[in-house]
């Protein structure tokens, strides 16, 4: 017994202390408050139990300034808790010290979502200040979704419905589980570096269709609000429903509730631009013609003056000056008018063309593979028993693919060889 090492009690309930903190170290915990008392000092004393058990828990004020979430608990509340296992060593009580109470019915989901939130709009991050602005007329988007689900449908229907000049490239990334925020983060670097290297982008639309809370946390992930903060082309975030908010919402430069929203916000209306053109140009046209008759009407009167008071020579004069000037202006008049009819020619030409329809009412049609958005442009994808759409002018004729034959594909081969 003289060999052995003999201990104070101070020193038991400091060993005590020192292992219970460096094993265990921060945890949540969830129980019902009972016996709650606030001292004088702010300090919250109380104990969370369950069914079978029950332990002392404090929550000092100094450290917090306040029950963080939970401004007035109660007795009966049944709440989670984050925090550490301590013992209070001049009376060796065994207690859990929190530093967060959070309403268990709100969950740990959300208690992540909010801090991070805190800590990336205390970073500066979601500021008005850094938001860019959205193209008025884009001609290249990039879209980050899962090449297989409704959003980029949704997205390439209304493009093609609103502005179908508009070109769309995707980006594929998976939109839940455990690896898709790596892949997200790595298909917005892929977007940069095809927009640094090869050709911009005006801007980019990230999100996926709706889901529950555990399907869109992904849009939760802190490397990838930063990735998308970092990304220079303006970002569109369209993620979920239109109640569902995410990080991704706060960070991006626009929000838009669902993926044919964002479609909606930037392919502009071409029908409606079409009509605005053409009532600037009468506008302008009308304008012009007005200036012109003014000026004329000035000079024809300046010169009538003129005559009453001025010699022959000089009224002579002014007279070629008037013919000269009125030439001038009806040269340059005309060659305005010229020019902006010509241009509106172009854009008109440029709109008309760009209707889909039209092929289709000269005899031409689009076919489609089942499911698919993009019309075939060749047989490779195509195999025997496939379920085709046929667009024409007046309708759709839905077809079975019975045989695939490229014997005129060989026989334009076979005869470059022959010659």
């Amino acid at each position: 017994m003289l060999n052995e090492p003999i201990y104070t009690v101070s020193e038991i309930n400091r060993k005590a202390k020192d292992l219970l903190e460096q094993q265990l170290g921060g945890f949540w915990i969830e129980g019902e408050i009972s016996n709650l008392k606030l001292a004088p000092s702010g300090h919250a004393y109380f104990t969370l139990k369950d069914e079978y058990a029950e332990i002392s828990a404090v929550r000092f004020r100094p450290r917090t300034g306040g029950l963080s979430a939970m401004a007035a608990p109660a007795d009966g509340d049944h709440v989670v808790a984050f925090g550490r296992l301590s013992i209070y060593e001049p009376r060796g009580r065994y207690q859990f010290i929190a530093s967060m109470i959070q309403a268990a019915g709100q969950g740990l989901l959300q208690l992540a979502f909010e801090r991070l939130k805190s800590k990336l709009e205390s970073e500066g991050l979601f500021d008005a200040k850094h938001k860019q602005p959205l193209p008025p007329i884009p001609r290249r988007v990039a879209v980050i979704t899962s090449s297989s689900g409704a959003a980029i449908r949704d997205i390439a229907s209304v493009v093609e419905r609103r502005f179908p000049l508009i070109e769309l490239l995707l980006f594929p990334s998976s939109v839940q589980g455990e690896s898709a925020a790596q892949e997200l983060i790595e298909a917005i670097r892929r977007v940069t570096r095809y927009h640094a290297e090869s050709e911009p982008f005006d801007a980019l639309i990230i999100g996926r269709g709706g889901g529950s809370a555990e399907d869109l946390a992904v849009f939760n992930d802190e490397g990838l609000a930063r990735a998308l903060f970092a990304c220079p082309i303006p970002v569109i975030a369209a993620v979920g429903h239109e109640v569902d908010f995410t990080i991704t919402d706060f960070v991006a430069d626009v929000r838009a509730p669902t993926p044919s929203a964002a479609a909606e916000l930037i392919a502009p209306d071409g029908a409606e631009m079409l009509s605005r053109i053409l009532h600037c140009s009468g506008r302008i046209g009308r304008a012009t013609t007005s200036a012109f008759r003014s000026r004329q009407g000035d000079l024809t009167h300046a010169v009538r003056r003129s005559v009453l008071r001025l010699p022959g020579d000089r009224v002579r004069r002014l007279s070629q000056q008037l013919d000269l000037s009125i030439a001038s202006l009806s040269y340059r008049v005309g060659g305005a008018l010229s020019l902006r009819s010509r241009r509106l020619e172009r854009v008109s030409e440029i709109i008309r063309f760009s209707d889909p329809w039209l092929p289709l009412l000269r005899g031409y049609s689009m076919t489609y593979a089942e499911g698919e958005a993009t019309p075939l442009r060749d047989i490779s994808g195509v195999s025997s028993g496939a379920r085709l759409r046929t667009r024409l002018a007046n309708g759709e004729i839905l077809s079975i693919v019975e045989e695939v034959n490229k014997a005129v594909e060989r026989k334009r081969r076979s005869g470059a060889e022959e010659t």
